[in-house]
């Protein structure tokens, strides 16, 4: 039985978690000076993807204590290509001030070239990036806001085991309207309200070495917003799964899922051939038909990290809250795999 988050604080005083469980809104005051852990071991990050039928932005700004994070990649879905670059931020251990919340709040950096305002309120997100030199020195700028914010969206809180100040806080809001403009190589890419953006808001402490597997995704069915959460991996999940369909920006809870892989001649997972994944409550089967791969590697000797990112389509059925079977077909989104030492 997965456990429902009553609104409170979300560290006692103590520095352990008040509770863990899953919640449809951001119940808990997440407040950094409560946690009593080192702040190397303190991260936090804000992801944001937005997509079309052609295109995919994704925008990372993190402070993993030993290391800072800036991230843009743009994605052509068409051709199959894709352009990143990253900044990294030596010891910021807190100091890029990453906003307590997604319901009100600015975070602002300027740092090594790059130029990042996230604005914050209850009813819409504004994004705004200058990156000066992006591939072949070409300045980058992007501006986007992000609104009609779901009723409802997926919030986990996961404690690790044997770990009583390790915990781990996420919200993820799917299929909001994005709408806004791309500047980039003397060419101005105009987003529409067609357009859909999630965003992964994470906070916690966490252990050195850690892995997970996450998916997303989101578009039209019947002139309705769907979204889809999927994922395992990390941390105690006991109290409750981060598993979520949503139509309508309404939440329909599903349980605990893994994902299954298909192996290279090497007994390797192979990204490119299909991933499934199930529910152990049977509710949810999926196929996952990959189309391409952003792999992004970061190697400081004892300090690593690893991500294989695969778009694609999403295929099967969900059983939703009143019983009814819902098809997904050709649901457009990622499943990813990631690896570190942090």
């Amino acid at each position: 039985m997965q456990h429902q988050l009553k609104k409170g604080l979300l560290i006692d005083k103590d520095g352990t978690l008040s509770e863990a469980g899953y919640a449809t809104d951001l119940l808990k005051a997440y407040n950094r000076p409560d946690i009593k852990a080192s702040k190397l071991r303190i991260k936090e990050w804000d992801y944001f993807y937005i997509q079309n039928e052609k295109h995919g932005i994704g925008l990372t700004v993190a402070d993993n204590g030993y290391m800072g994070l800036l991230s843009l990649a743009l994605m052509d879905f068409e051709n199959k290509k894709i352009a990143v670059q990253s900044k990294t931020l030596p010891l910021t251990l807190g100091k890029l001030n990453l906003s307590c919340t997604t319901q009100d709040g600015k975070t602002v950096i300027n740092k090594k070239g790059v130029v990042i305002n996230l604005d914050y309120s209850k009813d819409q997100t504004h994004i705004k990036v200058y990156w000066k030199n992006f591939e072949d020195k070409q300045p980058l700028e992007l501006d986007v806001t992000l609104s009609d914010k779901p009723k409802d969206s997926m919030v986990l809180i996961v404690p690790f085991k044997d770990k009583p100040h390790h915990f781990y806080y996420n919200q993820k809001i799917l299929a909001m309207r994005a709408e806004g403009t791309l500047k980039y190589a003397k060419k101005s890419l105009r987003i529409h309200r067609n357009g859909l953006a999630l965003m992964d808001f994470g906070r916690g402490v966490w252990p050195y070495k850690t892995k997970w597997y996450w998916g997303a995704a989101q578009g039209y069915c019947d002139n309705q917003r769907i979204g889809l959460n999927i994922g395992h991996g990390f941390g105690d999940t006991s109290k409750a799964s981060e598993d979520m369909f949503f139509i309508e920006g309404i939440a329909h809870k599903l349980s605990h899922g893994q994902f299954e892989w298909t192996n290279d001649d090497n007994n390797h997972i192979d990204d490119m051939k299909k991933w499934r994944y199930k529910t152990d409550d049977g509710r949810l089967n999926l196929v996952f038909k990959p189309l391409m791969k952003r792999q992004d590697n970061i190697n400081l000797g004892i300090l690593s990290s690893r991500q294989d990112q695969v778009f694609g389509y999403y295929n099967g059925k969900v059983i939703l809250d009143d019983d009814t079977t819902y098809d997904i077909k050709d649901l457009f989104g990622f499943a990813e795999r990631f690896d570190n030492r942090w």
